[in-house]
C-alpha cells in the first residue's frame, strides 16, 4: 500500500521536476530543494486534507516521521504545514516526538516552518509545566536545530500573548543563546525580541538596555529599529 508520504513525494517530483537544485546558500540545508513555494504547498495540504477526511491520528503521526526524515528540503517543508493544519493532532503529540522531529531539521527554512507559527500561546499555556521545561531544554543542546527551535517557538506565542511566563521564558533562553556567532542564533535572538515589543513592550525593552554589551549587535540594531519606528 503507498503510504501517505508518498503523495507528497509524487506531489514534488510533478509539480517541479526541473528545479531541484542544491539550496544550501539560501536555507541553510545540505538537502535538494524542488523550488516549491511557501503557498503552493500550504494548497496541496488543504487538498490532501479535504480527501482524506478520516485521517487518523496514527497515520498523521506516522505520515509526519516520514517526512521529516525526508531527503528532500520540500519534504521538511510539507512536514511543518502539516503539523500547522491539524490543530487537533497537533495539541495531542508528545513533546518527545516533536523533539524528535527537530532533530531532522536542518537550515533556518526547515527549523522555521515547524517552529515558527504553529504552536500558540494559548496550546503552549495549556500545558505550561511541561512546554517550559522543554523549552527552557532545547535552549542548552548541543545541536542548533534545538537551540534556534528554543526561541523560533516563542516568537507567535510572545507576539499574541501578555502572559509574563512566555516571556520570562524567551528572555531565560536568549540570555542563554546571547553569546553565540552564528545567524541561525543571532538572527533568531533578534526575532524573539522584536516579537516581543507588541505585548511585552517595557519588560523587553529594560532587557536589552541592561545586556547592550552582551547582545548581538544585529539584535541591538533590529530591535532599536522595530522599537522605535514599529517597522521590521
Amino acid at each position: 500500500m503507498t503510504s501517505f508520504a508518498q503523495e507528497f513525494r509524487t506531489f514534488i517530483e510533478n509539480s517541479a521536476p526541473d528545479k531541484a537544485k542544491d539550496n544550501s546558500n539560501a536555507s541553510g540545508s545540505s538537502k535538494v530543494h524542488h523550488g516549491l513555494s511557501n503557498p503552493t504547498m500550504r494548497d496541496f495540504v488543504k487538498s490532501f486534507a479535504s480527501e482524506h477526511p478520516k485521517l487518523t491520528y496514527d497515520d498523521w503521526r506516522d505520515t509526519l516521521s516520514e517526512l521529516y526524515q525526508g531527503k528532500l528540503i520540500d519534504e521538511v517543508c510539507f512536514a511543518g504545514f502539516m503539523l500547522g493544519h491539524y490543530k487537533k493532532y497537533r495539541q495531542q503529540l508528545p513533546l518527545p516526538t516533536l523533539d524528535d522531529w527537530l532533530s531532522h531539521l536542518e537550515g533556518w527554512r526547515e527549523i522555521d516552518t515547524t517552529c515558527q507559527s504553529n504552536y500558540t500561546a494559548k496550546e503552549l499555556l495549556a500545558n505550561w509545566d511541561e512546554w517550559q521545561l522543554f523549552l527552557r531544554d532545547l535552549a542548552r543542546r548541543e545541536t542548533i536545530q534545538h537551540r534556534r527551535a528554543s526561541l523560533v517557538l516563542l516568537v507567535k506565542p510572545v507576539r499574541d500573548s501578555a502572559d509574563e511566563r512566555l516571556i520570562t521564558v524567551a528572555l531565560h533562553n536568549v540570555d542563554l543563546l546571547k553569546h553565540e556567532t552564528d545567524k541561525l542564533i543571532t538572527k533568531a535572538i533578534s526575532w524573539v525580541l522584536r516579537a516581543s515589543i507588541k505585548r511585552h513592550r517595557e519588560i523587553v525593552r529594560s532587557y536589552v538596555t541592561e545586556n547592550s554589551e552582551s547582545l548581538p549587535a544585529i539584535a541591538i540594531r533590529e530591535f532599536e529599529k522595530k522599537y522605535s519606528t514599529g517597522k521590521k
